[in-house]
């Protein structure tokens, strides 16, 4: 019989800081509006999202890897941007242009 065990990931200070960024910048994105609303899109709960936001938790691969991808961003864009010194605000905006383009291109 196996036993599933998953860990939380232990995020560098500055990788937890910059996700906790990309949270406060989501949630004041036009779309979504209060981290109850991200955490009902994503499917991570509103405490969670709280305690990465604050550096209180670090989060379990799995909630992270459906954090990613229910905004639209693979795993390697959201390590890309936390490692980064994009500001989260603009990576948003980039985002979504560069999904308006591929629906363009797809039309």
């Amino acid at each position: 019989m196996s036993t599933k065990v998953e860990e939380n990931l232990a995020l560098d200070s500055g990788i937890q800081k910059r996700l906790g960024q990309l949270i406060e910048a989501l949630v004041e994105d036009e779309r979504v509006g209060s981290s109850r609303e991200l955490g009902r899109i994503t499917g991570v709960s509103f405490n969670t999202l709280v305690n990465w936001s604050e550096g209180k938790a670090d989060p379990r691969l799995q909630k992270l890897v459906q954090f990613a991808y229910a905004i639209g961003w693979s795993m390697t864009e959201l390590m890309q941007y936390a490692e980064g010194d994009e500001d989260p605000y603009e990576a948003i905006t980039r985002k979504k242009k560069a999904r308006q383009q591929k629906y363009r291109k797809a039309s």
